[in-house]
């Protein structure tokens, strides 16, 4: 693109409706669409960038009809991955992102680690909820038991401060998700909580609790019918999804919330153990796919995909041993088809061949400190955390949710 191009903009929906076009005066043989489709195939951090140019385009290129078309085409490409970091000299803890550059056979660094300069040194008591469409979700707990959320874009460095449910008791049992409402165009936060009773072999009804980012506002859908764990949903097609307990047999299923409808639905169980006593289970993301951890010690680990959502038939497992001195934390992402890269705990990320069930240690360049449980994969976008917040903001007095109940 020539940079003697000026451009004077407005900006319209084109006939699909989908993203915006511009009116510019430039030369007769580059037509606007042209422009907008070269933009929205930029990486996001080079986006940033051609916003300092003019005026014009960061207009345009902070358009959210831009940045939904901008998501459209990146939503799928390879994510890069946020972690926790612990620094024992000095006593600190960072949240810093991992990008995978290469797959398994090459000699030169498997990645990279960045720190990143959000919440730096105020993540010592604090978890990753989960991410979606380039947002994440982190709470920090500063010595208490009441959280303080924060939604953020790790790639254009925005971040927004919130509190939890004002709902929720004090000292309740809380299991969090994060997730997207494709039919409102709106992020939604959602809090499990219950109390158990006295002997801890049942617990009271667990109250859903969803908070609208386009709204502001925090309000109770209903009573959760099982007992949740008190891991974090995974939002996977649509949906939050899960583990929790049947109150009718005791068994372990896999819940998903709808965030368009809010309503609940049970989706099958692979053929694996579901009885309680069992807790070594999660839930994750892998290769697009919902996939549960099944952790039988601290060297095997069944991962169980189900690679066609919500059909039983299609749940398939493999297989992770380590040797004796090692101790695997879980799948991280899929590289290819038969490569799965694993956290190992400490600071380690190897890779598992399936096919050929090798494993190696993967060069990750910067990484120094030591690093906690739940790396989560994330895509680079250009969504704004507080593109909405600002309306609220406004006339919310700051940390004071109205209850839309």
């Amino acid at each position: 693109m020539e940079s003697e191009i000026t451009l004077t903009m407005s900006l319209k929906i084109d006939a699909s409706g989908e993203m915006p076009v511009a009116m510019a005066d430039s030369a007769p043989d580059f037509p606007q669409e042209l422009i907008i489709n070269i933009f929205s195939r930029l990486q996001a951090k080079s986006i940033g960038k051609c916003r300092c140019v003019s005026k014009p385009w960061r207009s345009l290129l902070s358009d959210p009809l831009f940045i939904k078309a901008h998501l459209s085409l990146h939503l799928h490409h390879p994510q890069k991955h946020i972690l926790i970091s612990i620094s024992r000299s000095p006593p600190s803890s960072n949240l810093s992102v991992v990008t995978f550059t290469t797959t398994s056979g090459s000699s030169n660094n498997d990645g990279f680690l960045e720190k990143l300069t959000l919440l730096q040194n105020q993540l010592i008591f604090a978890q990753i909820v989960g991410s979606c469409n380039g947002l994440v979700l982190v709470l920090t707990f500063e010595g208490s038991n009441t959280p303080t959320m924060y939604l953020m874009n790790p790639t254009t460095r925005e971040l927004v401060k919130f509190q939890p449910s004002p709902l929720v008791w004090d000292d309740a049992e809380t299991s969090y998700g994060f997730g997207y409402d494709s039919s409102s165009d709106d992020y939604k936060i959602v809090t499990l909580s219950h109390d158990w009773l006295l002997d801890k072999t049942e617990s009271y009804p667990a109250f859903v609790d969803v908070f609208s980012w386009r709204t502001g506002t925090w309000r109770r859908i209903g009573c959760f019918p099982y007992i949740p764990s008190s891991h974090s949903g995974v939002f996977l097609n649509g949906s939050i999804h899960w583990l929790a307990l049947s109150k009718i047999d005791g068994l372990c299923v896999i819940i998903a919330l709808d965030m368009s409808c809010e309503q609940f639905q049970q989706l099958p169980w692979p053929e694996t153990d579901n009885t309680p006593h069992n807790g070594g289970r999660k839930l994750v993301v892998l290769g697009g796919c919902l996939g549960m951890v099944v952790v039988q010690s601290r060297q095997h680990v069944d991962v169980w995909m189900m690679k066609e959502y919500s059909v039983g038939e299609s749940w398939t497992k493999f297989i992770v041993t380590t040797p004796k001195n090692a101790s695997v934390w879980g799948p991280i992402c899929l590289l290819g088809g038969d490569d799965v890269v694993l956290q190992m705990g400490g600071k380690n990320f190897v890779v598992h061949n399936l096919k050929e069930r090798t494993m190696r240690d993967m060069v990750i360049a910067g990484i120094r400190d030591k690093f906690r449980r739940g790396v989560i994969g994330f895509s680079e976008s250009l969504v704004s955390p507080i593109f909405n917040s600002q309306q609220w903001r406004a006339t919310l007095p700051e940390d004071d949710f109205q209850n839309s109940c």
